[in-house]
């Protein structure tokens, strides 16, 4: 019989010294996605993929965690941003119920894939603020998932506000300068032309 290990997924050694660099108390949710589009820049100079999430009290605007999407050099379908993002944060907290422990907003770069919405659902977060639509990261070659056309009054409904658009164009031109692989293409591997 196979012994199964501990699941071990990897967090990008030049994570921790970001999170030294930068300013842990952003109150405005502009200042907050501008910390996210940055982070989504330092992560394509690393080699990875286009996008950024962090997670903040929302009521203090401290930084509790940064998430990349790792899914790549991570060899990982799970490491999208933000489930990296809200991993850590519950790592940070010692719970899976964040709610229990304040009110937490999620930053990111690009509204969640199907994945990240099924994740987000259940961690506790009272806040969900995005850049760039799903529209825009399917545009370069990214394949979304089936996401519910009503995602943002499902999430309502259940007590997480959804803020979209928030510098919708810098989140934009971080997707465009992507020239790494695009895994889950929905345009096909040999049908995108990215030169």
């Amino acid at each position: 019989m196979r012994h199964w290990n501990d699941i071990v997924l990897s967090v990008p050694v030049w994570l921790e010294t970001w999170g030294q660099l930068n300013p842990d108390r952003l109150t405005e949710k502009q200042q907050r996605m501008a910390l996210v589009i940055e982070l989504a820049k330092k992560n394509l100079e690393q080699g990875g993929g286009p996008f950024a999430a962090a997670v903040f009290n929302r009521d203090t605007g401290d930084l509790i965690a940064p998430g990349v999407n790792w899914v790549v050099p991570g060899k990982s379908s799970l490491l999208h941003a933000e489930i990296m993002a809200l991993a850590l944060t519950e790592q940070i907290l010692g719970d899976y119920e964040m709610a229990k422990h304040g009110s937490f907003e999620l930053v990111t770069s690009v509204e969640p894939c199907c994945q990240c919405l099924g994740v987000l659902m259940w961690t506790g977060v009272s806040s969900l603020v995005c850049g760039a639509y799903s529209e825009d990261a399917e545009a370069i070659g990214f394949e979304e998932g089936p996401r519910l056309p009503d995602w943002e009054q499902k999430l309502m409904q259940r007590g997480i506000d959804v803020t979209r658009g928030v510098m919708r164009s810098n989140a934009i031109a971080i997707l465009q300068s992507y020239r790494g692989e695009i895994y889950n293409s929905c345009l096909g591997v040999n049908d995108l032309n990215r030169s």
